[in-house]
C-alpha cells in the first residue's frame, strides 16, 4: 500500500488503483498519474458518504468500484473522461444532487450512459474534445401503482427522463434520436428546461439535422424574451450576445428589445445593460430629424 497527503493506492501491473481518501474535501481532484503509472481504476466505496462538492477524475480513469460514490449528498459537479469501460453498480445511488457534467471525449464512445442510468434528476451534460455538443437530460422517477381488481403492482413513470436516456446504441449516444423526443417533452417539461435544451443544442449543434434546428429554432423565437431574461438572471452575458447576434431583432421588435434591456437594467449589471445598449444602437438606430424649408 503506498500513500501521498491526498490518497492511499495500489501499484498494479503497469497501473494504479486509489484505494482510500483522506480527510473529507469539498472539491476532489483524482490524479491522472502516480509514481509514473496511470491511475486507471477506483476502489469500490471510495468516495461513499463524503462531503465532495465537486469531483474531477482524469482521463486515465476506466473503472470505478461499486458504491464507489454512494450516498455522495452534496456533490453536484463531475468532469471525467470518456474511456470508462467499467461502472461498478450503484455508483451513484443516493446522489441525488449531480447537476452537470462535463465530459472530455476521445471518439464517439463513452460511459456517459451508464452513469445517466443511476441519476434520474435533471442533468446538464457538456461534451467537448472529439465531439462538442450541450445536452440536457429531464428528470424522471418511477412509481409503483397497484393494479387493485387483479392485484398486480404496475410501474409507472413520470417525465420524459427515462425516453431521453435510451438515445444510446451501446456506448454511443444518437443525436437523431434525442432531438426527436423534443416534442414529448414540450408536452410534459417545464419552459426553463425546455429553452435551455433547445438554446444547447442550437450553441453546440453537434450531428443537428435541419428539422430539429427548426422545431429548436421556433420554439426559441416563440420564447425570446423568456430565453433572455434566464440568461439576463443567470448573468450569461455571452451566451446572451449569442442569441441576440443569431437571431436578431427585426425593427418591429423594438418592444422586445425595450423589455430585455429593462430586465437588464433591474440586475444592475452594467456589462450587460452596456452590451444591449450598444446592440440597440446597431439594429435601432435613431431616426434622422427632418426639416422643412
Amino acid at each position: 500500500m503506498e500513500e501521498n497527503s491526498s490518497f492511499e493506492y495500489e501499484k498494479k501491473n503497469g497501473y494504479v488503483v486509489i484505494t482510500a481518501l483522506k480527510g473529507d474535501p469539498s472539491v476532489v481532484e483524482i490524479p491522472g498519474m502516480l509514481d509514473g503509472l496511470p491511475v486507471t481504476e477506483l476502489k469500490e466505496y471510495l468516495l461513499s458518504g463524503k462531503s465532495l462538492e465537486t469531483l474531477y477524475l482524469p482521463d486515465t480513469v476506466k473503472k470505478i468500484g461499486r458504491y464507489g460514490f454512494y450516498n455522495c449528498r452534496s456533490l453536484h459537479t463531475m468532469w471525467f473522461g470518456s474511456r470508462f469501460t467499467d461502472i461498478g453498480s450503484g455508483a451513484f445511488t443516493g446522489c441525488h444532487n449531480i447537476r452537470k457534467l462535463y465530459v472530455h471525449m476521445e471518439g464517439q464512445d463513452s460511459g456517459i450512459k451508464e452513469i445517466l442510468s443511476e441519476i434520474g434528476e435533471e442533468l446538464e451534460v457538456v461534451l467537448s474534445g472529439s465531439v462538442e455538443a450541450v445536452l440536457w437530460f429531464p428528470e424522471y422517477y418511477e412509481e409503483g401503482v397497484e393494479n387493485t381488481p387483479a392485484r398486480i403492482l404496475m410501474t409507472q413513470i413520470h417525465g420524459s427522463g427515462l425516453y431521453y436516456r435510451n438515445c444510446f446504441a451501446g456506448k454511443r449516444f444518437n443525436y437523431q434520436e434525442y432531438d426527436k423526443r423534443f416534442e414529448m417533452a414540450c408536452a410534459q417539461e417545464n419552459e426553463k428546461f425546455l429553452l435551455e435544451l433547445a438554446f444547447g443544442r442550437l450553441k453546440s449543434p453537434w450531428e443537428l439535422g435541419q428539422n430539429a434546428r427548426e422545431q429548436y429554432e421556433l420554439y426559441i423565437q416563440s420564447h425570446y424574451e423568456q430565453l433572455a431574461g434566464l440568461l439576463i438572471c443567470g448573468q450569461r452575458q455571452e451566451e446572451l450576445a449569442f442569441l441576440m447576434e443569431t437571431y436578431p431583432l427585426d425593427r418591429s421588435e423594438k418592444a422586445v428589445y425595450d423589455h430585455i434591456l429593462g430586465m437588464a437594467g433591474k440586475t444592475g449589471d452594467e456589462g450587460t445593460v452596456s452590451m444591449l445598449m450598444e446592440y440597440g444602437r446597431i439594429h435601432f438606430p435613431a431616426g434622422r430629424p427632418s426639416f422643412m424649408l
